[in-house]
Protein backbone atom coordinates (compact mmCIF):
# COMPACT_ATOMS: atom_id res chain seq x y z
CA UNK A 1 0.00 0.00 0.00
CA UNK A 2 2.24 3.24 -1.32
CA UNK A 3 1.35 6.14 0.47
CA UNK A 4 -0.40 9.42 -0.42
CA UNK A 5 1.82 12.18 -1.51
CA UNK A 6 0.82 13.64 2.05
CA UNK A 7 1.59 10.85 3.99
CA UNK A 8 5.58 11.04 2.26
CA UNK A 9 6.81 12.39 5.66
CA UNK A 10 4.48 10.16 7.94
CA UNK A 11 6.64 8.60 11.19
CA UNK A 12 5.28 5.62 10.51
CA UNK A 13 5.10 4.52 6.78
CA UNK A 14 6.31 7.77 5.12
CA UNK A 15 9.50 6.85 3.08
CA UNK A 16 10.76 10.06 2.99
CA UNK A 17 11.07 9.99 6.72
CA UNK A 18 15.07 9.39 7.42
CA UNK A 19 13.92 8.79 11.14
CA UNK A 20 10.48 6.74 10.63
CA UNK A 21 9.82 3.26 11.07
CA UNK A 22 9.30 2.93 7.42
CA UNK A 23 6.62 0.72 7.40
CA UNK A 24 5.31 -1.47 4.45
CA UNK A 25 1.20 -2.52 4.47
CA UNK A 26 -0.08 -4.74 2.17
CA UNK A 27 -3.59 -5.66 1.84
CA UNK A 28 -4.38 -9.38 2.35
CA UNK A 29 -8.48 -8.88 2.10
CA UNK A 30 -11.00 -6.42 1.11
CA UNK A 31 -10.52 -4.75 4.84
CA UNK A 32 -7.55 -6.49 6.30
CA UNK A 33 -3.67 -5.44 5.97
CA UNK A 34 -0.76 -6.81 7.24
CA UNK A 35 3.24 -5.78 7.54
CA UNK A 36 6.08 -7.24 8.74
CA UNK A 37 8.42 -5.40 10.72
CA UNK A 38 11.95 -6.21 12.64
CA UNK A 39 12.05 -2.94 15.15
CA UNK A 40 16.19 -1.93 15.60
CA UNK A 41 17.46 -2.01 18.95
CA UNK A 42 17.73 1.73 19.14
CA UNK A 43 13.67 1.84 19.92
CA UNK A 44 13.90 -0.85 22.92
CA UNK A 45 12.21 -0.03 25.65
CA UNK A 46 13.81 -2.55 28.09
CA UNK A 47 16.24 -5.18 26.89
CA UNK A 48 15.90 -7.06 23.97
CA UNK A 49 11.85 -5.66 24.18
CA UNK A 50 9.84 -3.42 21.63
CA UNK A 51 9.03 0.12 23.14
CA UNK A 52 5.43 0.36 24.29
CA UNK A 53 5.25 3.67 22.22
CA UNK A 54 6.46 1.99 19.25
CA UNK A 55 4.22 -1.23 19.49
CA UNK A 56 1.37 1.87 19.82
CA UNK A 57 2.73 3.38 16.79
CA UNK A 58 3.10 0.24 14.39
CA UNK A 59 -0.31 -0.78 15.51
CA UNK A 60 -1.99 2.74 14.96
CA UNK A 61 -0.49 2.59 11.66
CA UNK A 62 -2.23 -0.82 10.89
CA UNK A 63 -5.68 0.32 11.91
CA UNK A 64 -5.59 3.26 9.84
CA UNK A 65 -4.28 1.32 6.72
CA UNK A 66 -7.16 -0.79 7.57
CA UNK A 67 -9.96 2.26 8.21
CA UNK A 68 -8.43 3.46 4.71
CA UNK A 69 -8.72 0.12 3.11
CA UNK A 70 -12.55 0.61 4.09
CA UNK A 71 -12.99 3.54 1.76
CA UNK A 72 -11.01 1.78 -1.57
CA UNK A 73 -13.93 2.14 -3.41
CA UNK A 74 -14.69 6.27 -3.70
CA UNK A 75 -12.19 9.06 -3.23
CA UNK A 76 -9.77 8.99 -0.81
CA UNK A 77 -10.94 10.11 2.59
CA UNK A 78 -8.79 12.24 5.63
CA UNK A 79 -9.18 9.60 8.74
CA UNK A 80 -7.76 10.77 12.01
CA UNK A 81 -7.46 8.35 14.93
CA UNK A 82 -10.24 9.58 17.72
CA UNK A 83 -9.89 6.75 20.34
CA UNK A 84 -6.90 4.50 20.71
CA UNK A 85 -7.11 1.95 23.06
CA UNK A 86 -3.99 -1.02 23.62
CA UNK A 87 -3.35 -4.18 25.42
CA UNK A 88 -0.11 -4.91 26.28
CA UNK A 89 -0.21 -9.45 26.64
CA UNK A 90 3.32 -10.59 26.14
CA UNK A 91 6.77 -8.34 25.48
CA UNK A 92 7.50 -7.69 21.82
CA UNK A 93 10.87 -9.26 21.02
CA UNK A 94 13.36 -6.89 19.06
CA UNK A 95 15.42 -8.19 16.08
CA UNK A 96 13.00 -10.45 15.02
CA UNK A 97 10.26 -10.08 12.61
CA UNK A 98 7.11 -9.03 14.12
CA UNK A 99 3.26 -9.25 12.00
CA UNK A 100 0.65 -6.59 12.34
CA UNK A 101 -2.71 -7.18 11.28
CA UNK A 102 -5.16 -5.25 11.39
CA UNK A 103 -8.94 -5.26 10.18
CA UNK A 104 -12.05 -2.79 9.46
CA UNK A 105 -14.68 -3.88 12.02
CA UNK A 106 -17.92 -1.13 10.64
CA UNK A 107 -18.61 1.92 9.78
CA UNK A 108 -21.09 3.87 11.55
CA UNK A 109 -21.33 7.22 9.43
CA UNK A 110 -18.26 9.31 10.22
CA UNK A 111 -17.00 6.83 12.33
CA UNK A 112 -14.83 4.27 11.50
CA UNK A 113 -14.19 1.07 13.86
CA UNK A 114 -10.88 -1.10 13.60
CA UNK A 115 -9.17 -4.08 15.42
CA UNK A 116 -5.87 -5.68 15.39
CA UNK A 117 -2.87 -7.13 16.68
CA UNK A 118 1.10 -7.31 16.78
CA UNK A 119 2.42 -11.07 16.48
CA UNK A 120 5.64 -12.69 17.30
CA UNK A 121 7.55 -14.59 14.59
CA UNK A 122 5.67 -17.72 16.19
CA UNK A 123 2.27 -16.24 15.96
CA UNK A 124 1.86 -15.33 19.51
CA UNK A 125 -0.29 -12.14 19.93
CA UNK A 126 1.86 -9.97 21.71
CA UNK A 127 0.18 -6.85 21.76
CA UNK A 128 -3.85 -6.04 20.84
CA UNK A 129 -5.48 -2.75 19.79
CA UNK A 130 -8.81 -0.96 18.79
CA UNK A 131 -9.63 2.45 17.93
CA UNK A 132 -12.37 4.48 16.05
CA UNK A 133 -11.12 6.41 13.55
CA UNK A 134 -13.38 9.74 12.19
CA UNK A 135 -13.59 10.63 8.82
CA UNK A 136 -12.90 14.64 8.73
CA UNK A 137 -13.13 14.45 4.69
CA UNK A 138 -11.80 14.12 1.92
CA UNK A 139 -7.83 14.24 1.74
CA UNK A 140 -5.53 16.31 -0.14
CA UNK A 141 -3.44 14.93 -2.66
Amino acid sequence: MEPSAGDARCFGCGPENEAGLHLDFRQTGTTTVECIYIVPAHLCGGPRTVHGGIQATILDEALGKAAQAGFADGPRRRIVTAEFSLRYRRPAPLGEPLTARAELVRVEGANVFVRGALFGSDGTELTTAEARWKVTGLAEE
